[in-house]
């Protein structure tokens, strides 16, 4: 791996319990697809011409006259493996008819999620290392074989769901296992963001009147179960001076010293990881209400697709921002931002997923997928601006191609009360394509030629009879003073 690949973490993040999302909107149909995991090893790009049909890189089924003398053919098709920007949905593929998910639905995947496509903004250090030049640096997992944050995303449907190896049953949402270092999850939606209740806490993490506080930390049952320690330690002080035994009090008193001062720095640090929590997810203004248009006072959400994210936060400073797959309509994939200051990370994105095994890839066929995506533009004075645009993909099996483009490319940013204003962003609506050979990874290029940027493309098929596609992209421009990275899903029409 590169000296820049980030560092490996073994981050099991998915979906909080029904109980945490029960103030969530949305969502509605039938249950969840049944989901199949496995993961594939992947190729760098593709060699269409081994998988054409006809000569020239045509992908062309030309049929023969019926012996009945009669003039039906099969239809021919132009798509060409030589020129898949040009790629139409000739040949369609049967249709899915896939349910709904819930809005409290989630995915699930064993397979390791580090080598999904992900791109990276870093932090260029100085020539001694100990600091930052205040430039960027843009890498990928085309160009550097780099990991991603994530790792797993492993749960039963409906029985359990987990986070950052953290497990919080259905059934409830206080039975948690935490193996790795504190963190707190939260989901945020345009009508706020989900609370647990602090009761059990004895009223001493900060929260509203009935001590419901923000989000769910991998701390919350310790600080309940140091109470009940403190209050036994006490029970042993007391027992110890009924007898006289001054052993046994020193032995308990510094047992007592030594809870209070644990139970101190939880409950410090819990409000500090639900603020910085929810100072990240204040700044996030696609899904907020605001105008859509000057003068419109509806106080509207742009759009329900994007209404929805899972913030999760570390105590050392690691921030993931998920968007949450129900709100777009996916049952089998996802994609993740990121910030990871410990490895210079200022921006990442991750796709993740249930990828489609590469044996069960369609041998043939072309699909339409529709999706959407959320990016920053970066420049390197640390300006940053939010954007959204629609996707669409149109894929050719047969010539293991894929056509990529998005539209509809809008700005967001929040007023002085909170508002979300919404510019056109016509110039950044991007173009490109990609291909494979033997693996589930698609690689290319993309543009957004108006606003002079170029960079890389990357996505996978996911779940059953590749009915998504799910991944990231990163350009830049010619000097490198701005980027755009994102990440993208979207879902076979």
């Amino acid at each position: 791996m590169s000296a820049i690949n980030t560092k490996i973490k073994t981050f099991i993040l998915t979906a909080i319990s029904t109980a945490i999302l029960s103030a969530c909107g949305g969502g509605g149909g039938g249950g969840n697809a049944a989901l199949s995991t496995g993961s594939t090893n992947t190729a760098g790009s593709g060699s269409p011409e081994k998988n054409g049909g006809t000569g020239n890189n045509n992908n062309a089924n030309t049929g023969n006259a019926n012996n009945d003398n009669s003039t039906a053919q099969t239809p021919t098709l132009n798509n060409k493996a030589d020129k898949l920007e040009e790629l139409k949905d000739e040949a369609p593929l049967p249709t899915l008819n896939l349910d709904t998910p819930l809005h409290t639905s989630f995915i699930s995947s064993a397979s390791a999620q580090q080598g999904n496509p992900n791109v990276q903004l870093r932090l260029t250090r100085t020539a001694d290392g100990n600091g930052y030049t205040g430039n960027l640096y843009h890498t990928d997992n085309k160009e550097n074989n780099q990991n991603g944050l994530i790792s797993s995303l492993d749960f039963k449907n409906n029985d359990e769901v987990k986070l950052d190896g953290v497990v919080i049953t259905n059934q409830n949402a206080s039975q948690v296992n935490w193996t790795t270092p504190y963190s707190l999850i939260m989901k945020v939606f345009s009508g706020g963001n989900t609370k647990s209740d602090g009761g059990s806490q004895d009223g001493k993490i900060d929260g509203d009147s009935k001590n419901f506080i923000n989000g769910r930390a991998s701390i919350d049952e310790k600080i309940t179960e140091l109470r009940t320690q403190i209050e036994t330690a006490k029970e042993a002080l007391k027992a110890a001076k009924e007898k006289g035994d001054e052993e046994a009090i020193a032995k308990a008193q510094t047992k007592i010293n030594e809870l209070i001062d644990l139970d101190g720095r939880l409950r410090d640090l819990r409000p500090a990881m639900a603020d910085n929590a929810k100072n990240l997810a204040d700044k996030l203004a696609y899904f907020k209400k605001g105008n859509l248009t000057a003068g419109d006072g509806k106080h509207l959400v742009f759009d329900k697709r994007f209404d929805g994210v899972y913030v999760i936060q570390f105590t050392d400073g690691t921030q993931i921002v998920m968007h949450d797959p129900a709100a777009a309509g996916w049952a089998y994939q996802t994609f993740a931002f990121y910030k990871d200051p410990k490895n210079d990370v200022a921006f990442g994105y991750q796709s993740l997923g249930d990828e489609t095994k590469f044996t069960a890839l369609p041998a043939s066929g072309t699909a339409t997928y529709n999706g959407l995506t959320t990016a920053y533009v970066v420049k390197s004075n640390d300006q940053s601006r939010q954007l959204t645009a629609d996707v669409k993909a149109i894929v050719d099996f047969g010539l293991k191609g894929v056509r990529f483009e998005t539209t509809n490319s809008q700005f967001h940013s929040l007023d002085d009360n909170g508002r979300r204003v919404t510019v056109k962003g016509a110039d950044y609506d991007m173009k490109g394509t990609a291909k494979w050979e033997n693996g589930n990874l698609f690689l290319g290029s993309v543009e957004a030629a108006a606003a002079g940027l170029k960079g890389n493309l990357s996505g996978k098929f996911y779940g059953a009879k590749a009915a998504e596609i799910g991944g990231t992209y990163g350009l830049k421009n010619q000097d490198g003073s701005e980027h755009l990275i994102g990440g993208y899903g979207a879902k076979r029409q």
